[in-house]
């Protein structure tokens, strides 16, 4: 018997993929250098392997964009006030309000061991860990985390409770790609259970989430009706209040209603976060930092076994090969990337796109 062998997703240059989303931006009326800004953490994203917060968010962003939900042109601000950097994103889209308070904080951090900065009024964050990515490429470490609305609960809890809360953190690594961790504190991020719905896949792991009735469900239907799971329990659920009071509450955000019953819009448009950038150069010295990293990262990769990888190692991988192959896009994806194309009159048409 033939087996039908799946298609294959079209692969397109990352710089291809690059000029055509910034150009969709930008005719959606964000500016030209923000649209470009925005584009290329979207691009990176994919081209790192998170795929369900790159370019599959674009559409999403847009729709944001055209709504007024999200502010396409917004005057963002920051100052250093008290010790701790504030920063005001007018509402703009995430993937351009970090990268600009970043871009003020590792100025900062030239001269200051450590900067923290309190981020208020951006859209949705994505991937926290390509956001400081760039942090560690310049020898920084940084960490990031965004308050979310509440889209997470323990089994037997009669709504969602709590944001999943997403926090990230980038480290520089001597000679190798650096290390960054970036994870949401649900067992996985509500993007899986969107995208399950997307693909038309009847069932979920059973421990991703709970439906409307507080029991675990591998509907994601229901999932999406419910609230997800916290990783490890109660002590998922701490650390994702320890991001609450220090993306949410030093930002003074009071409780935001719960994302609509069903709904597969999962990132929301007003959200706030904090972020640190430390300089291990004026802290510690950057050859005793250096020295250290590498030592512990040694003593974990040699305990960890033959394939052992450190986090960031794979997706730095997987950014090299699609650098080199192209960044596949399933032809679902591709059909929602046409659609937004058009809805946004983009200017030039991508030849396979």
């Amino acid at each position: 018997m033939n087996k039908t062998v799946p298609a294959q997703p079209t692969r397109f240059s990352h710089a291809e993929l690059l000029e055509w989303t910034a150009a969709v931006f930008a005719n959606a009326g964000i500016a030209e250098d923000a649209a470009l800004t925005a584009a290329g953490v979207l691009v990176r994203t994919s081209l790192r392997g998170i795929d369900t917060h790159g370019l599959s968010r674009l559409p999403l962003y847009l729709e944001k964009v055209a709504a007024g939900e999200v502010n396409a042109r917004p005057h963002l601000q920051s100052e250093m006030r008290d010790g701790i950097m504030h920063c005001d994103g007018d509402g703009g889209l995430g993937q351009v309000v970090i990268p600009f308070a970043l871009e003020q904080m590792l100025l900062a951090a030239r001269s200051c061991a450590l900067v923290a900065c309190r981020v208020r009024s951006t859209g949705h964050l994505g991937a926290l860990g390509t956001l400081v990515l760039p942090a560690a490429e310049q020898g920084f470490l940084a960490i990031l985390c965004q308050r979310t609305p509440p889209i997470m609960a323990m089994p037997g809890s009669i709504g969602p409770a709590i944001g999943n809360n997403p926090i990230a953190f980038a480290c520089p690594v001597e000679g190798r790609a650096p290390l960054v961790f970036d994870m949401a504190h649900s067992v996985v991020a509500r993007g899986y259970v969107v995208q399950a719905v997307r693909e038309g896949r009847d069932t979920i792991p059973g421990d991703w989430a709970l439906g409307p009735d507080g029991a675990p469900t591998s509907d994601p239907a229901m999932a999406l009706r419910g609230a997800m799971q916290p990783v490890a329990g109660h002590k998922g659920m701490g650390l994702a209040m320890l991001v609450e009071c220090l993306a949410g509450s030093l930002n003074g955000v009071m409780p935001q209603e719960d994302l609509p019953v069903g709904s597969s819009k999962g990132s929301a448009s007003n959200v706030s976060a904090f972020l640190i950038v430390i300089n291990p150069a004026l802290a510690i010295g950057e050859h005793a930092f250096k020295e250290s990293v590498n030592a512990w990262l040694r003593t974990y990769l040699q305990a960890s076994g033959q394939d052992a990888r450190y986090p960031g190692q794979r997706q730095g991988a997987c950014e090299a090969l699609r650098r080199r192959e192209g960044i596949p896009v399933p032809d679902g994806l591709l059909t929602e990337l046409r659609a937004a194309g058009r809805a946004a009159r983009n200017p030039f048409d991508l030849a396979r796109i």
